[in-house]
């Protein structure tokens, strides 16, 4: 017998579905603007002094997400919670990239900065398409087309979003095919922002080794990377900002630790060949999450080509992350 449901649980006028386990875990999907990983919710104990590290009815929430519609409009642009980011992520340089020796002009959608960022499906409705389950886990599928109209990336595109989830955990299939005719350029990544309910500088994180991609004075990539060791092995976070990429050299794998009082959080990607080769890790100020996000390259892909995924007219792609709580 199934433990699981699906229920509809829409943010003022934006639709949003909610996966629950009949002991109250839940997994929020804010199909109605950009299918963000919008709340993890799981029975637990919430940390002294925490303002936001459990609901009222005791689940300790991990993701930082959307709690009401007002909300939701006024800072999604600046934060992108949860969303998958493609056919881009991060920064894509001056807003315009050149392909096949052709120049494609995008647009500047962020006031502090001349690039263009995260893509086009952030705040795009994702339609629901399928609901599984069974004693063990559930599966809920979303998908999008991008219809490729539009000068500055004129390739069709469909993205689908397959999640499980077990209420201890969750893994995200993330499928892109080209609809298309002719072979287009890609890249892609995640934006989900972490949480155990305590301030993250008393959290102890833990990295893979990896190398650091330097950035110029416009925070794009220069192409010079340093072995980063800050992290690797454990420590904590303490009162340091980060907004780097780190750059995967193992394949298969890949795994951040989080871990506080409330509990553990172990975040893992599959790296390899057209896979998930960089973990962008953000902190950000009111510092009660952290962003780890996965992405095939470092930003600006689309320029310089590193990691730069090409796909042939109807073939398919797909990229593979997720995450476990353990008290």
């Amino acid at each position: 017998m199934s433990k699981f449901k699906i229920i509809s649980r829409p943010l003022g006028t934006v639709q949003c579905y909610v996966l629950k386990r009949d002991d109250g875990a839940e997994f929020e999907v804010l199909s109605g603007f950009g299918a963000g990983l919008n709340a993890w919710r799981v029975p637990g104990r919430q940390a002294a002094g925490s303002t936001n590290g459990s609901t009222s009815n005791g689940l300790l929430d991990l993701l930082f997400g959307y709690r009401d519609g007002n909300t939701l409009h006024k800072i999604a642009p600046d934060t992108n919670a949860g969303c998958r980011l493609t056919p881009f992520p991060g920064r894509t340089a001056y807003a315009k990239f050149t392909w096949n020796g052709k120049t494609y002009q995008l647009v500047n959608n962020v006031s502090w900065a001349p690039h263009a960022l995260h893509g086009f499906l952030t705040n795009r409705e994702w339609n629901f398409v399928d609901f599984e389950s069974d004693s063990e886990k559930c599966t809920a599928t979303f998908t999008c087309d991008w219809p490729g109209a539009f000068a500055g990336f004129p390739f069709p595109f469909r993205v689908t979003n397959k999640i499980i989830f077990t209420g201890e955990s969750f893994t995200v299939e993330a499928t892109v095919t080209n609809i298309g005719n002719t072979t287009m350029p890609y890249s892609e990544g995640w934006h989900p922002y972490f949480s155990l309910g305590q301030k993250i500088d008393e959290l102890t994180m833990a990295l893979p080794e990896s190398d650091f991609a330097e950035l110029d004075k416009a925070d794009l990539p220069t192409g010079n990377f340093h072995a980063d060791k800050r992290f690797v092995g454990g420590r904590k976070i303490g009162d340091e900002f980060i907004n780097d990429c780190f750059c995967l050299s193992l394949k298969g794998r890949a795994e951040v630790t989080l871990q506080g009082a409330n509990g553990k959080i172990t975040y893992w990607q599959q790296a390899g060949n057209e896979q998930y080769n960089a973990i962008q890790i953000y902190t950000p100020p009111d510092r009660m999450s952290i962003a780890i996000e996965p992405m095939t390259s470092e930003p600006d892909a689309l320029n310089h080509h590193r990691g730069l995924i090409e796909i042939p007219a109807g073939e398919s792609r797909t990229f593979t992350f997720g995450a476990v709580f353990a008290e």
